[in-house]
């Protein structure tokens, strides 16, 4: 009797023992797995003489960087390299930079480095300069340095790429990189590239005030004769003796034919924009504008200096103009829209000049405007919280359907007091509209009911068959669950329509 207790103590202390070696066994195994799956991370594509790594944001470590630089080893023929390696935890870039170098035949090149937590700045700012100034036929770059490297090694790396004397068209990203001080110095090695036609500086957040500003004049002034200019000073603090001071040195460069300028949020006030527009008049060569003066304070004299400017560029084609401000009204909004109006047919407009309750009178006006450029292929309008009403996007969507050859068509209509016809009204615009490819719709925080929302659809339905991408929004009006979940069931599997939708509660209506 004990000996068959012991028997089957031990059979059962040997099953236990089974099934704790699955256990341990399936868990290697899914390790083992993972592991794959976590070295597996690291992407790559080769088409021919192009390489391709798209791994921004894949949390990827050193090991796994260790894969692609073998790839660049293997493929020394390559002549176009994209490389997004940003936003990972790769501390040691050094192997990929010996293995960068080898691309001799490198015509194309961009690679993006930012926001990783690397060691040994200076080594590896060497090492990148070193590969740089080695690829001798590289005419394109794009290098992203995000929130990486300090001025020392900044200016390391820009010397060696400034020595690539076949290089013509270059973009440098140094987003949240703090330039105080003297930090736009790093950038003076930009002004030996005598063959370089296109300079785009991506100088978001970099804590530039105005006497910063004077560098950058600097290298404006000993910068070769540009073609293509883009400076992004997006929330930085210029204010106005930093636009007067960067407006001296695009006077240096009154020859381009591209110019882009972002300030959102630099508070050059209507004095900032004096300086600034009285030299963006001069460049009489201009084919394609970019102007961001976002919340900048520039109010209707800004806004009237705007219109002068834009009133001499006789050879544009393509205009954008950021205008938004709470500090703006009727008359800068007439000064900026008249001017545009009376310019050459446009091929591209862009206009956002959103917050500045222009009302009525400012629809119809951007409707006539509209009815002057019926060539347009692209066309973007944002007219945030202007408040115009059922019959202002009646005009609007009257100016929409007077296009003939659109490719791309945006209209954001959100806040703009609009019941259901107004929405019907511009989404017959896009039904009508001749040949949109790619759309995006915004009627967002309006009072648009059930009926009404379900028509709309029902129009930019019969829209899909000529359109690669439809885009709608539909947030914070007066739509119900029950609609709602009906047409998220109809249309939110509809191929070439994404849809965003949501409800809140009808006191919000009240």
């Amino acid at each position: 009797m004990q000996t068959k207790q012991v028997q089957e103590q031990k059979r059962s202390s040997s099953t236990f023992k089974n099934i704790i070696w699955i256990i341990i066994g399936v868990f290697v195994a899914y390790n083992i797995k993972l592991y794959i799956n976590r070295s597996s991370l690291a992407q790559f594509e080769i088409r021919g003489n192009e390489i391709i790594m798209e791994n921004k944001g894949l949390n990827l470590q050193d090991f796994q960087l260790s894969s692609l630089s073998r790839v660049l080893s293997q493929n020394p023929q390559t002549t176009k390299l994209n490389a997004q390696l940003s936003l990972n935890y790769i501390n040691d870039f050094r192997n990929f930079f010996v293995s960068l170098e080898k691309l001799k035949d490198l015509n194309e090149l961009s690679l993006s480095l930012g926001n990783n937590p690397i060691i040994n700045e200076l080594e590896q700012a060497n090492l990148l300069s070193q590969a740089l100034s080695k690829l001798t036929k590289l005419e394109t770059l794009i290098l992203g340095l995000d929130s990486i490297f300090n001025n020392d090694s900044r200016e390391t790396i820009i010397k060696g790429l400034s020595k690539i004397s076949r290089l013509n068209t270059l973009r440098v990203s140094l987003i949240n990189c703090d330039l105080s001080g003297n930090g736009l110095k790093s950038l003076y090695p930009l002004t030996e590239l005598q063959n370089l036609k296109s300079l785009e500086l991506i100088l978001v957040g970099s804590k530039l005030k105005e006497e910063e500003m004077k560098h950058l004049q600097t290298i404006l002034h000993k910068l070769p004769k540009l073609t293509k200019l883009n400076l992004n000073l997006y929330a930085n603090k210029i204010q106005i003796d930093g636009a007067i001071t960067l407006r001296d040195g695009l006077f240096q460069q009154r020859q381009l034919k591209e110019f882009e300028i972002d300030l959102y949020f630099n508070n050059i006030t209507t004095n900032g924009t004096e300086s600034l527009m009285g030299v963006v008049g001069s460049m009489e060569n201009l084919t394609q504008l970019n102007l961001g003066l976002e919340f900048n304070y520039i109010k209707n004299e800004g806004g009237i200096l705007v219109g002068k400017a834009l009133s001499q560029l006789k050879n544009l084609k393509d205009l954008s103009v950021n205008a938004a401000t709470k500090n703006f009204g009727w008359e800068g909004y007439e000064a900026i829209v008249s001017a545009i109006e009376r310019l050459p047919p446009l091929e591209s407009l862009e206009l956002i000049i959103g917050v500045n309750k222009c009302g009525l009178p400012g629809a119809e006006l951007l409707k006539q405007t509209l009815f002057k450029h019926d060539k347009l292929k692209s066309l973007k309008i944002n007219f945030l919280e202007n408040y115009v009403g059922d019959a202002g996007a009646t005009y609007i969507a009257e100016g929409i359907q007077y296009q003939k050859n659109l490719q791309i068509l945006s209209v954001n209509m959100n806040f703009n007091s609009l019941s259901d016809r107004g929405a019907l009204e511009l989404a017959r615009a896009v039904k009508n509209a001749k040949s949109p490819k790619i759309v995006d719709f915004r009627v967002s925080q309006n009072q648009i009911t059930d009926k009404g929302i379900k028509d709309v659809f029902l129009l930019l339905e019969k829209a899909l068959p000529k359109v690669d991408l439809l885009e709608v929004e539909l947030l914070n009006t007066a739509l119900t669950n029950a609609t709602r979940d009906d047409i998220e069931l109809k249309y939110g599997k509809v191929d070439k329509l994404q849809i965003r939708l949501n409800t809140i509660p009808p006191s919000n209506w009240e």
